[in-house]
């Protein structure tokens, strides 16, 4: 099973360690793009959810109101 690695697993992955120091990026800095990064990915997700939860909710209404037309 395919699963994304966790923020502390990528901070402590030897792969990308070797990576991080060929490309000369220090460890802090690394971590600090890293806990932005999923900062950004969870607020996007999160007004994801909002938006798909007040479709939800819209199309609902929407039903209600059909159904209380046809009475």
């Amino acid at each position: 099973m395919e699963q994304d690695l966790t923020l502390s697993e990528v901070l402590v992955d030897p792969l990308i360690a070797q990576l991080r120091k060929a490309d000369h990026v220090g460890y802090a800095a690394f971590a600090q793009l890293m806990e932005s990064a999923a900062r950004v990915n969870k607020r996007r997700l999160v007004a994801h959810l909002h938006e798909e939860r007040a479709d939800a909710f819209y199309r609902r209404v929407d039903v209600l109101s059909e159904k209380n037309r046809l009475i």
